[in-house]
Formats: structure tokens, sequence, C-alpha cells
């Protein structure tokens, strides 16, 4: 905790869930029961699987308590949308809160599906509104996520045809290829990117090395 002074006895969360003291374990996680579990999703997460059966239970009952909490906040950002349906700020609060939930909710199957579903609407609306590439790109992915290809498809050469040398909508279109298990346009687009020296950044850098190679990759 951050206002502890005896920081040499002090271990990260990670390995405090491992070390062969069930003491020790429990003690962690009713910390976090009193604390704010929303801080520690990824770790409660992984403390599900657990050996000790009395930290899984802990896990589950903050997991719970998180979920409870997202579920109420998105239900009122989506009613202030219906609401004010025009209202730009309400459109962004609820996409928002809608992202937040999908990254750390542990819905699956339909129940998921159906809000990734709202998310793209969501997405599609802003991109609408106001034309950017990033929400292009977000649009994208979820689609992608989705397995709706052919609107992922539609989605990327429309923000290819409106941002023709941003790196990160050619990404997006060689993430979907690659997705795809499309080879030879996956080889089209890493070339086209390479000849028109299309500026990807440090990452995509990473990306256009692994389908090319080192040595074309410096040249690109």
């Amino acid at each position: 905790m951050d206002d502890r002074t005896d920081y040499a006895n002090t271990v990260p969360l990670e390995e405090a869930l491992i070390v062969d003291n069930p003491r020790q374990r429990r003690n962690l996680m009713l910390s976090i029961l009193n604390e704010n579990p929303g801080q520690y999703a990824n770790l409660l997460s992984q403390a599900r699987l657990n050996e000790d059966v009395e930290v899984v239970h802990y896990a589950a009952t903050a997991m719970a308590q998180i979920s409870a909490k997202e579920d109420i906040a998105l239900q009122q950002r989506m009613e202030e949308y219906e609401r004010n349906r025009d209202s730009d700020e309400a459109l962004d609060r609820y996409r928002e809160a809608l992202e937040h939930y999908l990254k750390s909710s542990m819905e699956q199957g339909y129940a998921r599906t159906l809000q990734m579903r709202r998310y793209a609407d969501l997405l599609a609306e802003r991109l609408k509104r106001h034309n950017d590439y990033r929400t292009a790109c977000s649009l994208a992915k979820t689609q992608m996520d989705l397995g709706s290809f052919d609107e992922a498809s539609h989605t990327i050469d429309a923000a290819l045809s409106a941002w023709p040398r941003q790196g990160d909508v050619w990404l997006m279109k060689l993430r979907l290829e690659a997705a795809r298990h499309d080879g030879e346009a996956v080889q089209r687009t890493v070339r086209h990117i390479k000849d028109d020296h299309i500026y990807l950044g440090g990452r995509g850098h990473d990306i256009l090395r692994f389908w090319l190679g080192d040595k074309e990759a410096g040249r690109a």
C-alpha cells in the first residue's frame, strides 16, 4: 500500500500470490477487497486460478464487486445517451464506458458479443460525425474481433481513401489480411508500404520487419 513504510518486507502483488504462505496470500486478497478492487482486475483474474481455494473465493468475490459497479456505470451512460442522442459528449461517455467495460469485464459468450456490437455501432456513429482515422481503426479492429471481415474491409478501404498515407490504417489493413490468411494480399500490402515509404512508427516498423525480414525492413 502507498502509505506503508515497511518497504523491505513488501513484495510485488503477483509474487505474493505464488509464495508458499497461505496467510500472506489471504491477507493480500483481503487488503484488495478493502481497497479498490477495480485497480487490480488483471491480478484478480489470475488469482481466480490460484491453488488456494480461499484465494479463489476472495478473487471471485472481488470480481463480482467490480462487475456490479461497472454494470451500473454502463447502464447510466447508456441511459444518458438514449436521452441525448445528438450530444457528442453523451456519445463519447457511453463509448468510453463500454470500451472500459469490454477491457475489464470477464463476461464471455453471447453477452460479450452483444456489447461488442453496441461498441461497434457507437464507433460507427462517431466516425460518421467526426471522420478521423483513429476511430476508423478502432471500428475495423472491433469488426474483426466480431469476425465481420467484410465490414472491416469496407471500413479500412474508406479510411485509406480518406487518409492514403496514414500508417495506422495500413497496419490495420495488414492485420485484416493476416486474419483472413491471405498471404498474397499481405505481401502486396507490405510492398506498397515499403515502396511508397508509408511512415509506420516504431511498433509498425517492427511489424514490417517481421514480414519483410530485417535487411529489407532496414531499407524501407
